[in-house]
Order: structure tokens, then C-alpha cells, then sequence
């Protein structure tokens, strides 16, 4: 269901309608903690099948995970927003990541 709710709402954007995320008092108190600690890293493991699981490093309680990575980023952003219990009409990308911030992926090969 939050998957629909996310998709109906960036529709309803693109046709230029604002839901104000930007002054939601949760998106506001999320983005503070999130200051706080600096940024939230993942340690990312991948396994043979092609799966992956992710899980925060510096917050407790941020773990997620799927079969292939073809949409790992929004998966581990949906995983983020979901543990700060942000509604998924509020859900948008550029709230976790600022213009031309990279984004990370380690990785650990095991023998």
C-alpha cells in the first residue's frame, strides 16, 4: 500500500500540485536528527544469488534489503523514511540527499 501511496503522490506532483513536504513537522524532525549524526551510513552486503541486505552502521533499527539491486537506492530510502515513520505521500528523494552529495557503496569480498 505504501508503494501505491509514494507513486500516486509523485504523480500528483509532476502535475504540479505542492503537498508541502518541506514544512511537514515529521519531515522537519527527521531531517534534524538526521544533522545531528551527519549522515547515515550502510553497510551494504551482497550475496552470490544477487542479493543484498543493508543495515545502518550509526542508527539502530535501519535494515532492509532485496533480491536484485536494481532499485537498491530507493529500497534503502524507503527503508530510512519508513524508520522515522514519514507518511509515503511525503516521501521524496531530494529530502534525504542534497544536490551533488555522492552516494556511497562499500563493499566487502569475501574469499
Amino acid at each position: 500500500m505504501r508503494k501505491y501511496i509514494y507513486s500516486l503522490a509523485n504523480l500528483i506532483r509532476k502535475v504540479g500540485f505542492d503537498l508541502n513536504e518541506k514544512n511537514d513537522r515529521r519531515v522537519i524532525e527527521m531531517q534534524k536528527e538526521i544533522s545531528k549524526i551527519g549522515k547515515i551510513e550502510f553497510k551494504i552486503e551482497q550475496y552470490p544469488d544477487g542479493s543484498w541486505v543493508a543495515e545502518s552502521v550509526n542508527i539502530d533499527g535501519i535494515i532492509t534489503g532485496g533480491k536484485t539491486t536494481k532499485n537498491m537506492s530507493a529500497t534503502i530510502k524507503d527503508a530510512v523514511f519508513t524508520y522515522f515513520e514519514i507518511p509515503p505521500y511525503l516521501c521524496v528523494d531530494t529530502l534525504l540527499k542534497g544536490d551533488n552529495e555522492p552516494v556511497i557503496l562499500t563493499q566487502r569480498m569475501y574469499a
